[in-house]
């Protein structure tokens, strides 16, 4: 009765947030996951708190917004350089990334404008020994391939042009001289600090190798910036803390002292410990929100054959025992989870933990990929323990389908959340990207495995029947039987390994030889300005071209993270179709972890191929960049998911598994507090942390600081770290 009331309530709340509008906390924006975080932008147009909010939402405004302004504009510029006209998503100061001024008065300058979080002022003062009209240009370095861009035409030297930058992004500030002399000044800014660069005649003759031909810029600090770290490194510092002193309270057994003492006092009858024993892989008899079906995201199984709790006395109070798991992996699935909420609730409005623009990658774009490779590690242990149950292939089949099917669905329903327009509702999302793969994922691995192959030595019995046994090298004897035993994590699975290179093999032929409309075969790159503008339209080469073909524009994202810094004009879905390709192939890393923790028993047998796993894959995404992350033949780009990006993101699980493993399996100096209770319930947690987003307590209004939006993000955090804890001590649990 209590599990139906759980899911009733649960239901019934998803249900009225759906109906009416919500009036949510502070502002999240572009620092989330693109499918299923509560985008500001999103809930500002469809649950706009006045009539004004929709008004500033549709009014394009332009990437340099004239404040006041004394200039003229000359259409007679003859130079190359590309004009301003990138468009912002909304008309929100702190994600404009320049906004001007003019000024006659070089005293009052900068004087009444007040500056936001991530804002800083540049003064650009032109000395009076310099006759003639300057153009001033700017260029993002964020904005590869990128054109300057004019900001300023006919600045003479009687004015000051009065600079707001966005000071998450660099700049290179170009002025020039009638088309003839120029100086090249590179802004590295930080919040709420105000500069000058001066505009002189350069003493120095112009050379051919000197970027400063006849003017010299000179940038001075007016007032010292902000260190908008402080506050990170101080909840850095205090979590750190924190840490510490749960894995001393763990050593010193500080909670089983605290309970001691807590019976004494109030005469309490301690519980006992159950005799009945459970295997390494057995359900417990726990309360769970599920039907039947394996769950490769918790590692949880249903089963309708559960032993039977022995009777319990009234009095002794016997707690059974829950199964034993890999609490590494648990912990592991769990401090992805709590970084993703960190993420989706602002991350404190960091430049690190939002995504980057297009290629490259930040603390944001690696935290999907984790889940990923964990869900490809659950599967096999999942699919493994059904094989050794007896489960038939089909049901096991019809299990895969099945949860492929809730999953997708839960995803669409959560794109409907703010308004239901099935005419404009996104059909993509992360929980339908992870749908596809683990249906993919799920459905080679049952039928193309069978049982013996995840054992290292094939003997036969008296009675000629096959044996598995789960043995480490150290059983085999002779030098061939040595070597061989080492691959056969990777040799016993040949069908599985060739279906997944043939996969990503047809990813790579698509994107790299197959052109489309004006675009060539193999551009990777977010169109808008990238190279110039020759090909603004063609954002995310053949990947976004298929989603345009098969969804229409009206069903993608609407706000891609290449929108505001290369100013790309059609939507683009980071979780687009093509990109399920090389997500299967992360996924698969994680398999190949799930079969080296079945087949390898020992620590150090799992730990060396855990560890030389994450240095190969860690290596190659390197590799493929050319070493640069943004560059070379395939950079990484989570928008696009290239093959780079899943082998740079699998070496980072394989390494970060390995360490967790270490701490808390092998020498067990921690007992994955509290990482395992999110872990344990990762599906139903995820969920409840974007529906009740909106809602007091998760989230309020706070002031427009880092500092601010920091502690909303971690009391987020900590929210649903409380929830999770509760729903493992009741033993509820959501499997799909």
């Amino acid at each position: 009765m209590k599990t139906k009331l759980y899911l009733i309530s649960i239901i019934q709340l998803f249900l009225f947030q759906l109906s009416i509008s919500v009036q949510f906390g502070h502002e999240v924006g572009s620092t989330s996951m693109d499918s299923t975080h509560y985008d500001r932008r999103i809930v500002q147009q469809y649950c706009s708190l006045n009539n004004n909010d929709g008004k500033e939402l549709n009014r394009a405004s332009f990437w340099a917004t004239v404040r006041s302004s004394s200039l003229t504009t000359n259409s007679s510029n003859q130079t190359q350089l590309v004009p301003f006209r990138r468009q912002l998503i909304i008309n929100n100061g702190e994600d404009r990334l320049v906004t001007r001024s003019t000024s006659s008065n070089t005293t009052n300058s900068n004087q009444t404008i007040p500056l936001g979080i991530d804002q800083a002022t540049v003064d650009i003062i032109v000395d009076n020994q310099i006759s003639g009209n300057l153009t001033v240009y700017v260029l993002v370095n964020e904005c590869l391939d990128c054109p300057y861009e004019v900001i300023a035409q006919d600045l003479s030297s009687n004015q000051v042009l009065n600079l707001t930058l966005n000071t998450k992004y660099s700049y290179r500030i170009r002025i020039e001289l009638s088309n003839t002399s120029s100086c090249l000044e590179t802004l590295n800014l930080y919040e709420h600090g105000e500069y000058i660069l001066n505009v002189q005649q350069s003493t120095v003759p112009p050379s051919n190798s000197s970027l400063d031909t006849g003017l010299k810029c000179i940038l001075t600090t007016r007032r010292s910036a902000n260190n908008v770290y402080t506050p990170l490194i101080f909840a850095g510092v205090i979590l750190l803390a924190l840490f510490i002193f749960c894995i001393f309270a763990q050593r010193m057994k500080l909670r089983e002292y605290l309970i001691n003492l807590k019976n004494r006092c109030f005469n309490h009858v301690p519980p006992q410990e159950s005799t009945h024993s459970y295997d390494l892989q057995a359900c417990p008899p726990v309360t769970t929100l599920c039907q039947s079906g394996t769950d490769p995201v918790n590692t949880v199984e249903c089963n309708s054959n559960v032993s039977k709790i022995p009777p319990i006395h009234k009095v002794s109070q016997v707690i059974v025992p829950r199964s034993k798991r890999l609490l590494s992996l648990d912990a592991f699935r769990g401090l992805a989870l709590i970084a993703m909420i960190f993420i989706n609730y602002g991350g404190g409005g960091y430049a690190q933990f939002q995504h980057s623009p297009w290629h490259g990658i930040t603390i944001a774009d690696a935290v999907f990929p984790l889940f990923v490779w964990i869900l490809g590690a659950s599967a096999v242990i999942s699919i493994k323990n059904a094989f050794d149950k007896g489960v038939s292939k089909r049901t096991l089949l019809m299990k895969v389908a099945m949860r492929t099917l809730k999953l997708f669905i839960i995803g669409f329903i959560l794109n409907t959340r703010f308004k239901v327009d099935l005419n404009n509702v996104r059909i993509l999302g992360v929980l339908q990207r992870f749908a596809l793969v683990y249906g993919v994922i799920g459905t080679i691995e049952v039928l193309c495995t069978r049982p013996k192959q995840y054992s290292l030595t094939a003997n036969l019995n008296n009675n000629g029947k096959h044996t598995s046994t789960l043995t480490t090298t150290t059983v085999k004897t002779g030098r061939t039987k040595r070597v061989t035993t080492v691959f056969r994590d990777i040799s016993n699975f040949p069908l599985q390994w060739l279906s997944i290179i043939g996969l990503t093999t047809i990813w790579i032929l698509v994107v790299y030889l197959v052109p489309f409309e004006d675009c060539p075969a193999g551009y990777l790159g977010p169109g808008g300005l990238h190279e110039n503008g020759k090909y603004e339209n063609c954002t995310g080469g053949i990947t976004g071209y298929i989603d345009r073909f098969i969804f229409t524009d009206k069903h993608l994202y609407q706000y891609p993270t290449c929108q505001l810094v290369y100013g790309c004009k059609p939507p683009f879905d980071s979780e687009n179709l093509l990109g399920v390709i090389p997500t299967i192939f992360l996924a698969y890393l994680g398999v190949q972890a799930g079969r080296i923790l079945v087949m390898y028993q020992t620590d150090l047998d799992r730990l060396i191929r855990l560890i030389t796993w994450g240095i190969f894959t860690l290596a190659t995404g390197i590799g493929l960049t050319s070493g640069t992350l943004d560059g070379g033949p395939m950079p990484l780009n989570k928008n696009l998911w290239t093959l780079s990006f899943s082998f740079f993101t699998g070496g980072v699980a394989f390494l970060g598994f390995s360490i967790m493993y270490i701490v808390i399996d092998k020498l067990k100096l921690w007992n994955a507090t509290p990482f395992q209770y999110l872990g344990t319930n990762s599906i139903l947690i995820y969920i409840a942390h974007i529906v009740f987003a909106t809602y007091f307590p998760v989230q309020w209004v706070v002031v427009n600081t880092h500092s601010a939006h920091l502690a909303m993000a971690l009391w987020g955090c900590i929210f649903w770290i409380i929830i999770a804890y509760i729903f493992f001590k009741k033993r509820v649990f959501l499997v799909l």
